[in-house]
């Protein structure tokens, strides 16, 4: 039989084969797989995976279903083989599906041929291969079956228009897609899981549905007066400026467990010791800013002096926007190297793309610790192996080469809720009088405490350390709405904070002191300008370094609460703390500082 008669079989009028419909449904189930491998496989125990997958499907079958020749779905599978790859290629280099507004910048691509080649992976080769089976199957199997390989074009719009229609409904009961599309975004480990969830198309559609529009005149005007209105960063006469800084972010550490002791156990032996230390600045009410980001909001709030997005998370969002930051500042004025050291994935939260904004230079994340001590459901390393691991690599110089200035950014794990940590590394133990939540989070605090303090007397040991200043705070309060219960507990009352406080501590600060008064994430990064004397840095923060004697005790919850002091404060400043949200959101969204210099 001649190609010609068997595609005139394949293609009759009354019957059609499966086959093509399946090479395209193969070639979604494809990308999922390989788009998950770099992300996370969650994806393909949803029923949206395989629901969009299927009407997208459909709907890219109807050029063969109308031609009935084979030739329409060739090129409608090779089209999709392009783009699929495309979006590979992307995520291998920018962590995210290509955006809408990118493919009419496709022409610039001729100047990075090398760099797009690079991202190439033998995996990729599947997509082609697999419409070349296709073929080969629709011609040398399709038409054989004559029954069970073979529907009608009644049967596939009936199909078509039945789940069209179900996917819709469902949808629609759930919030609608772009509600749920917006959530998806924000998710710490889901962020990426879009395009497999919802495929390429569902991508771009939420792309095109959340285009901003742009800013009103009277809405540049307000951020311009907002900013002009900052209190300038003014440097700290006759200090003697660091060279070196260490951020530690602990996780989910709060200040109340910070010289406590509880049934005669002192809860963070270490800490409370650096604390008296007469080169320390410590602050203990430092209100919790983050908001839907968390974690990744705590690094915005203190390294880029932005408060969070009023909703969803900066850093799935708005990943590649200026930002002006912190290790940016070191690297400028300082001539620093920049390190990241993380036991969780670069593709929690984005941090990994995230990073690059800010001016990181050298990331050391999940796969480049031994998993020698695990916590929690993830299985990521304990605090203790976490900080012993860090110093193995700054013996060997793989982070602060010799003579190098730096600026390093450590995460900790082990504070990560639910605060359950394996029995043989317990280090405190407490009585059943006191709440099982409570005794987790002291125990998990004791040996947080432990590991920092360690690290610590490690540094002391280092030459560079008289040049250098650590600074140890938490990312975020840990208990969420287990707090007000617990304040209310025979255990709890009078000991565990009301407020989300966590602390901040300066060790080595160039200006000791005890801060008691309120203030907040966003006012850590401007004083840390102050401490290390990068005051002619472009970018200042939305907050005011707490070395300034106007800045009031205030500070502004995400829920819009005003906390501190707020009888010996004007109306302006308390109408400029509310105004500060929004201004942050407007910055962030419309990437307000691409063109500050």
């Amino acid at each position: 039989m001649t190609v010609g008669k068997q595609e005139r079989d394949v293609t009759d009028n009354k019957m059609l084969s499966v086959i093509p419909v399946a090479g395209i449904f193969f070639k979604f189930l494809l990308f999922n797989a390989i788009w998950c491998y770099y992300t996370t496989f969650t994806p393909f125990s949803c029923w949206e995976s395989y629901a969009t997958a299927f009407v997208a499907t459909l709907l890219l079958s109807v050029p063969y279903i109308l031609t009935r020749h084979i030739a329409a779905g060739v090129l409608v599978m090779s089209v999709l083989d392009i783009w699929m790859v495309a979006n590979l290629m992307y995520y291998r280099t920018y962590f995210s599906a290509i955006p809408l507004s990118s493919y009419m910048l496709a022409g610039n691509l001729a100047d990075f041929l090398p760099s797009v080649t690079a991202s190439l992976r033998w995996c990729d080769l599947l997509f082609p291969i697999s419409t070349v089976v296709t073929v080969f199957l629709t011609f040398r199997i399709g038409c054989r079956q004559k029954i069970t390989l073979r529907f009608s074009r009644r049967t596939y719009f009936v199909l078509l228009i039945f789940s069209c229609a179900l996917l819709s409904i469902n949808l629609s009961v759930r919030g609608g897609f772009i509600a749920i599309y917006r959530a998806l975004r924000s998710s710490a480990h889901q962020h990426a899981s879009g395009p497999p969830l919802y495929t390429l198309f569902g991508t771009l559609y939420f792309d095109y549905a959340e285009e901003l529009p742009e800013l009103t005149e009277e809405q540049e005007r307000e951020i311009h007066i907002w900013l002009s209105g900052r209190p300038p960063l003014v440097p700290v006469p006759d200090i003697e400026c660091r060279d070196n800084c260490i951020l530690i972010l602990a996780e989910s550490l709060e200040s109340w467990v910070l010289n406590l002791t509880v049934e005669n156990q002192e809860i963070t032996p270490y800490l409370n010791k650096l604390l008296k230390e007469p080169s320390t600045l410590y602050a203990p009410h430092v209100l919790t800013q983050v908001n839907g980001g968390r974690s990744i909001d705590a690094q915005l709030l203190m390294l880029a002096g932005l408060l969070p997005l009023q909703t969803g998370a900066y850093s799935c969002r708005f990943p590649f926007n200026t930002y002006h930051t912190l290790p940016k500042a070191m690297k400028e004025l300082k001539g620093a190297r920049n390190y990241l050291l993380t036991v969780d994935k670069t593709k929690t939260w984005n941090q990994g793309a995230v990073a690059r904004s800010f001016g990181i230079d050298t990331i050391i994340s999940y796969p480049d610790f031994r998993m020698t001590e695990t916590f929690g459901n993830r299985k990521r390393l304990g605090d203790k192996a976490f900080f012993a691991q860090c110093m193995e690599k700054i013996e060997k110089g793989e982070v602060w080469h010799s003579g190098e200035n730096v600026f390093i950014q450590m995460v900790t794990y082990s504070g990560h809720s639910p605060f359950k940590m394996p029995e043989s590394l317990k280090t405190v133990h407490f009585s059943n009088r006191v709440p099982e939540i409570m005794a987790d989070y002291m125990t998990v605090a004791h040996y947080t405490d432990e590991a920092i303090g360690k690290f610590v007397e490690y540094l002391k040991n280092r030459p560079e350390y008289e040049r250098t200043m650590v600074v140890i705070t938490g990312d975020h309060e840990g208990l969420a709405d287990h707090r007000k219960e617990l304040c209310h507990t025979k255990a709890g009352k009078g000991i565990i904070s009301e407020d989300e406080f966590t602390p901040f501590i300066v060790l080595n600060s160039p200006v000791p002191m005890h801060y008691l008064k309120v203030m907040g994430q966003i006012d850590i990064y401007p004083t840390l300008l102050n401490l290390l004397g990068l005051e002619k840095f472009r970018w200042s923060g939305i907050g005011q370094s707490i070395l300034d004697p106007r800045k009031p005790g205030i500070a502004i919850s995400p829920k819009r609460k005003i906390e501190g002091d707020t009888l010996h404060i004007s109306a302006d400043e308390l109408l400029r703390m509310q105004q500060s949200q929004v201004i942050s959101d407007r910055i962030i969204r419309f990437d307000k500082l691409k063109d500050l210099r």
